[in-house]
């Protein structure tokens, strides 16, 4: 006859089934299993988590810039300025790839001021200078845990940081003129919009339009620039540049040669304003009637000549004579004519009087005279002394 009689084991007076133990050890091992698992997946999640921090990710991303920056492949990555289109687009780039020559350690840092977790801002160091500032981007985010966010990132941008200092130019230049820049002809897209009345031509524009002068502005130069002007006609005329940078040409029309009645006439009446102020005209007022014959009406030197007339000034001139022809170094050149009504010459001589009380005296006119068809006839405008 068959004993059904489960086993058990007698603890004291208490009998507990051996199947109880079996039971007990398999759980024991499920929930060490469990436990071995979920602190595996702790840890994976934790580890995950910390590679995902911005800052441990920055290692592999600064290998990606120590590796661009060998291969000359960074400026294909990095938000460079613009370079002028007249000095080439690689300006910039030659600039700042040349700064990392040499270089063998990048290290980075957290930039000051970086407070946004999901675009944090890193300084990039090259041998301890500060080149570039890399800006990564979350691009994907995923909660573990239940409450740790793991992020996947991505370079946003890579600015350079470098010490390229530019220059900028304002350049000014007659109405009609035009200039270039390394050889390249400067468009009409540069223009600002300002008209700039030559201060050479206050006393002229008041009879006769004269030209005026348009701005240009030009920036961002590495080097500094050739730049050529020409005049309407298509040559080159000499520019002045300030230590601004500030480029100007005299406002001027079309130089010619200089037809032989023209410049007589315009020496004549050069001679006779200095006569005038020497007092050496005949007639009354010290000559003003005949002055007068060459000057505009009510103009700033008609007014001049009226009043050193009736002043006590021209008395004091010293006495003298005139003997033969007393000009020398007489010159007549850099002959301009603006329009039917307008021209300018350079006129300069030196006028030798001998006094009567004994010795001599020179008087030297030196000066660029404007003349502008007055009642149908040639009149001084305007005398602008010559600087040196």
């Amino acid at each position: 006859m068959k004993n059904n009689t489960k086993k058990s084991i007698n603890i004291g007076k208490i009998n507990i089934p051996l199947n109880y133990w079996t039971g007990l050890a398999v759980y024991a091992v499920i929930l060490l299993i469990l436990a071995i698992c979920m602190i595996a997946y702790t840890g994976s999640c934790l580890k995950k988590y910390e590679n995902s921090q911005s800052d441990k990710v920055m290692n592999d991303f600064i290998n990606d810039f120590t590796k661009m920056a060998a291969d000359k492949t960074l400026a294909d990555n990095i938000e460079l300025p613009a370079s002028s289109e007249f000095e080439g687009k690689d300006t910039f780039v030659n600039m700042y790839m040349s700064e990392l020559d040499g270089t063998t350690d990048y290290t980075y840092k957290k930039s000051e001021g970086s407070y946004n977790t999901e675009e944090p801002m890193y300084d990039i160091y090259a041998d301890d200078k500060k080149v570039a500032r890399m800006t990564l981007e979350a691009k994907d985010q995923h909660v573990v845990l239940g409450i740790l966010t793991v992020f996947d990132w991505k370079v946003k941008s890579i600015e350079p940081v470098f010490s390229a200092k530019t220059n900028d130019y304002t350049v000014s230049i007659p109405e009609g003129y035009t200039f270039t820049v390394n050889g390249i002809t400067v468009s009409d897209d540069y223009k600002t919009g300002k008209v700039i009345d030559n201060p050479d031509f206050v006393n002229v524009s008041k009879y006769v339009t004269m030209p005026k002068s348009v701005e240009y502005k030009l920036t961002g130069f590495v080097n500094k620039p050739e730049i050529k002007i020409y005049n309407a006609s298509g040559s080159e005329v000499t520019a002045n540049v300030d230590a601004k940078g500030n480029v100007s040409v005299a406002a001027s029309g079309n130089s010619a040669d200089m037809p032989s009645e023209r410049k007589e006439e315009a020496l004549n009446m050069a001679k006779i304003w200095d006569n005038f102020l020497t007092n050496d005209l005949s007639g009354s007022g010290h000559g003003l009637a005949t002055v007068q014959q060459y000057l505009i009406e009510d103009s700033y030197y008609w007014n001049l000549a009226k009043d050193y007339a009736s002043s006590a000034d021209i008395t004091f001139i010293s006495d003298h004579t005139l003997s033969g022809n007393p000009y020398t170094g007489v010159t007549v050149d850099n002959y301009i004519e603006y329009n039917d009504d307008c021209y300018s010459c350079h006129i300069a001589f030196t006028k030798n009087m001998t006094l009567t009380s004994g010795g001599a005296r020179k008087d030297v006119i030196d000066s660029t005279f404007y003349f502008v068809k007055y009642e149908g006839r040639w009149a001084i405008a305007d005398m602008i002394a010559t600087t040196k």
